[in-house]
């Protein structure tokens, strides 16, 4: 089951307000990389200027292209790469700053897919939205 059923690109979303959604208890919601359990999905939070609580992470979204940066393990890496292979799609909620909206949310950009990666710890991303 795809997520971005349920979604509404240019929304802003809080994760609580996603829990709700989705019925989500696990914790990983959390971080900057999730695949809600039961979906075909992986949800991807990004945040260009970062607080300084926050892993200094490159991300920026120009136009339709994402640059992003993976989580400094590397473990959900090749979920990214492989996604289109294994059916699942990928999801972007991006903001800004971490207050640029009411609760810390994030706008939902839409379905992306991977076009290229460099380095590692943390993998340089490239992804580009798809239309509608």
């Amino acid at each position: 089951m795809f997520t971005s059923s349920r979604l509404q690109r240019g929304d802003i979303y809080t994760r609580v307000e996603l829990k709700q959604l989705s019925s989500i208890n696990d914790q990983t919601l959390y971080t900057g990389i999730f695949r809600p359990a039961d979906t075909d999905s992986i949800w991807i939070f990004a945040t260009e200027r970062k607080s300084g609580d926050m892993t200094e992470y490159s991300d920026f979204l120009d136009g339709d292209t994402l640059h992003w940066d993976g989580q400094t393990a590397g473990r959900k890496d090749q979920s990214v790469i492989e996604h289109e292979r294994n059916g699942l799609e990928l999801l972007v909620f991006y903001r800004a700053k971490k207050q640029e909206f009411p609760g810390a949310g994030f706008r939902y950009e839409g379905r992306f897919r991977y076009i290229a990666h460099t380095g590692a710890n943390p993998t340089h991303f490239t992804l580009q939205r798809l239309a509608h």
